[in-house]
């Protein structure tokens, strides 16, 4: 099985050479002629450069760079809008931070994603490899403006960071504009977050809008069950360490259930996983002179980072790891020795010596990987290996687990 699983490992990567992203959507073109097709949507961190069209599923794709276009969506997913903008360089990262205030920025065009759009003024987001940026543009302006944070250290403090908080002031002044102002909303401007949910709180105000519900749920419940295959082994200066030692796989069932957090909820490639599971398993190694073995009851907190190499809407491909954080309890530990005489030939059997006992952790931690498929958005198989693990401590040797899992997930929710 641990070579199945090696060469499935290996296999896996070339579904994703393969494999392009494309749904329906649209280009708008530097004439504002409107191009229906089909756009390659990436999972990508930064505001992109470029996209990738085709009129129809058959035909050859183009690119459309930034000065190609004047903007794209995707239906129901996501739509940029090209515009030249001053872009402000002060970083966000607290090591980068000094005493004083960085107010330097950059001109050019680039595609601001469109979060909200309105009766009076229109939200974008920017990022790129410095930080995230929100902009803003007013029905009776030609240019975005950047809502401004600054970043600085205290001077007679640095291990404290200031905030200026330009971005409730720009949207004040809005605010005032359009009649909105009240005391209570000044007073909460005061506090508010430089983020996308608690700006697009503001913009809704100012649009006399309702903020929307996202389409795509950020998160997800998963429950399922499963077999898992456990080998024992030992390491070191131990009787059973020997070549001559041998376990076969041992089966138990597991059961579990989590949340996966997606890293961009149209696209859902990316995610973050927490899963619970618990999980029996009956391990014996043997060897000509002696015989271990033991029952154990398991549950793990399992954190994992999943990615889909295929990811086409009715099947998907994925692999992941994390690592395992293992409470463990014990029962019927038995332990064997063989011996024979030299003199007499005779052979005794001594069970259960104390000396010939372990003593196995309780708490351990494990590093699984894992690979599967999802079927139809709602069915998930799997199949998992966690590499050999110590159960034990001890200074001369160590009993070591690898484990190996089959398991059925169903996915819960929207899709």
């Amino acid at each position: 099985m641990k070579r199945f699983l090696t060469g499935l490992f290996l296999t896996l990567p070339m579904f994703g050479f393969a494999q392009s992203n494309f749904h329906k959507g649209y280009v708008l073109t530097n004439s504002k002629d409107t191009l229906k097709g089909y756009l390659d949507y990436r999972e990508e961190k930064n505001n992109p450069v470029a996209v990738v069209f085709k009129e129809d599923g058959n035909a050859s794709p183009k690119t459309y760079t930034l000065k190609d276009c004047a903007g794209y969506g995707i239906n129901d997913m996501v739509s940029y809008q090209r515009h030249v903008v001053n872009i402000s360089l002060g970083p966000d990262d607290m090591s980068k931070l000094t005493e004083v205030v960085d107010t330097s920025s950059k001109r050019e065009p680039v595609f601001l994603q469109v979060i909200q759009e309105g009766q009076r003024v229109t939200f974008f987001q920017y990022e790129d490899q410095v930080k995230r940026r929100y902009y803003i543009l007013d029905k009776g302006d030609q240019e975005p403006q950047e809502l401004i944070r600054q970043l600085y250290i205290q001077t007679d403090n640095p291990g404290k960071m200031l905030t200026n908080v330009r971005y409730a002031r720009q949207l004040m002044a809005i605010l005032r504009k359009y009649g909105k102002y009240s005391e209570s909303l000044e007073n909460r401007l005061g506090r508010l977050k430089y983020t996308r949910d608690e700006l697009s709180k503001i913009v809704v105000l100012i649009n006399d809008q309702q903020l929307e519900e996202s389409k795509f749920p950020k998160s997800r419940f998963f429950a399922g069950a499963g077999i898992n295959a456990a080998l024992l082994g030992f390491s070191g200066a131990h009787v059973l360490a020997g070549s001559d030692a041998s376990s076969k796989l041992s089966f138990g069932p597991t059961i579990a259930t989590g949340l996966d957090f997606f890293a961009n909820p149209a696209i859902r490639r990316l995610l973050f996983r927490v899963e619970l599971s618990l999980m029996m398993s009956k391990n014996k190694i043997s060897s000509p002179t002696a015989m271990q073995s033991f029952d154990q009851l398991g549950a793990a907190i399992n954190p994992q980072v999943i990615y889909h190499l295929y990811n086409a809407a009715d099947f998907k491909v994925f692999i992941g790891g994390g690592i395992g954080l293992n409470l463990s309890s014990y029962s019927n530990q038995k332990s064997t020795r063989y011996s024979k005489s030299f003199y007499t030939g005779v052979e005794t059997v001594e069970t259960n010596n104390p000396n010939d006992l372990v003593d196995l952790e309780t708490f351990y931690a494990s590093f699984p990987v894992t690979a599967g498929v999802v079927l139809n958005k709602k069915i998930e198989l799997s199949i998992g290996y966690s590499m050999a693990t110590a159960i034990t401590n001890y200074a001369l040797f160590n009993a070591d687990k690898q484990q190996f899992r089959l398991g059925v997930n169903y996915l819960f929710g929207k899709h």
